[in-house]
């Protein structure tokens, strides 16, 4: 029947939600692991260079009439106004001038600092839609927060581990001859699951890494598909707030609606990249069509799965498939990866050295799928 298999962090007590037969992970959840690992390139927006002087302010063609009063989108401060006393030509008297400093008079670099101390998104998203200059700015902090919400397991050690591993079995590297010491020592309460009997023989268990994937150990989380919830949630902080009526909201809310194009560009390449080992696997190597990849996303076959055949670790062979690699043993089990794009790793790689492993990783992952689908396999899994 085969054993069910989780995806856990150990170092970082973290761990997904979701578990199953390695065979329908493999063939049909892969993906998912994308999701955590891929690192997002930061949007290149453009920003008005100086705050609007006119009387009348656009947001996405909707014209603002500005209104010289307390309640307009130039925040007058009283105590801001600077008198000068200028002479007048062929007057006695002189004549007084006021001289006011409103919020948009205000350098760049102060309305970042402003941006950067307000702590609820929904008053970034107010103070943005006041113009089109301010939007520009707001636009970058809204981004922030919105990656700041994407999972964060690129860099930690992963493994997918099974049910049936023993004790003290654990991937080579992942932990210190201190760590695994102490791990020896450790004891599972089994009463943090089911509701045991009290005798210490049946409730306390010797610990071992499959126990990562539990509650009471790790923090549990979501694949990236959490982050609609995120955009639902703004969408009703902002109703809740009364924006939503704004002309300038109808602009940014385009932002909350989050597409993978906007911080996953299709128009470059990406590739996996072990940290430990430091290697890279292509993108166009693994993909059955050059018109599968969508950036880091390849359809029917691609970065989760490459990651998923190589990190499964387990005492038990038993894995509910055809198994010609020795696949509950993973040769990059307890490594830490991530996915970013060539051009950001050329960048800051250019010292160091990598060895490309697409052609080794592509071999494995034929004669996994050809095991389990037959020599059509690429037909099948396209088909299906």
């Amino acid at each position: 029947m085969g054993q069910t298999f989780q995806l856990v962090a150990p170092r970082a007590k973290l761990a997904l939600c979701w578990s199953g037969k390695l065979g329908e992970i493999l063939f049909d959840s892969a993906d998912d692991i994308v999701r955590i690992l891929v690192v997002p390139v930061r949007p290149q927006r453009s920003y008005s260079p100086n705050p609007p002087v006119s009387s009348t302010n656009t947001v996405d063609g909707e014209k603002r009439e500005a209104k010289r009063s307390r309640d307009d989108n130039d925040v007058y401060d009283e105590s801001s106004r600077r008198h000068k006393r200028i002479k007048g030509y062929g007057l006695d008297d002189t004549i007084v001038s006021n001289a006011v400093t409103t919020l948009s008079s205000l350098p760049l670099e102060l309305h970042h600092l402003i941006f950067s101390f307000i702590d609820d998104i929904v008053d970034t998203i107010s103070f943005g839609i006041t113009n089109q200059y301010f939007l520009s700015i707001g636009q970058q902090y809204l981004d922030d927060y919105l990656i700041s919400h994407l999972p964060q397991w690129a860099g930690t050690n992963i493994v997918c581990v099974g049910e049936d591993v023993k004790p003290n079995d654990y991937p080579p590297g992942l932990f210190s001859t201190e760590e695994l010491e102490v791990l020896r020592q450790k004891t599972f309460d089994m009463a943090d699951v089911w509701d045991y009997p009290e005798q210490e023989d049946v409730r306390y268990k010797p610990f071992d890494l499959s126990h990562f994937g539990y509650p009471s150990v790790s923090m549990i989380e979501e694949d990236g598909r959490h982050l609609w919830r995120i955009h639902l949630s703004l969408i009703e902080w902002c109703d809740q707030r009364g924006i939503s009526k704004d002309p300038g909201y109808r602009h940014i809310k385009r932002q909350f609606m989050f597409k993978n194009e906007t911080y996953f560009p299709t128009d470059q390449q990406w590739i996996l990249r072990n940290l430990t080992t430091k290697q890279i696997v292509r993108s166009d190597a693994i993909a059955l069509s050059p018109d599968y990849i969508r950036g880091p996303e390849i359809r029917f076959l691609g970065f989760g799965e490459v990651v998923m055949s190589r990190i499964c670790w387990s005492t038990s062979p038993s894995v509910s498939m055809t198994d010609t690699t020795n696949i509950s043993r993973g040769v990059w089990a307890g490594h830490c990866f991530d996915i970013t794009t060539l051009s950001r790793h050329e960048a800051e790689t250019r010292e160091e050295e990598w060895r490309d492993v697409s052609d080794e990783v592509v071999g494995e992952i034929a004669s996994i799928w050809e095991g389990e689908f037959g020599a059509d396999w690429r037909k099948i899994i396209c088909e299906s």
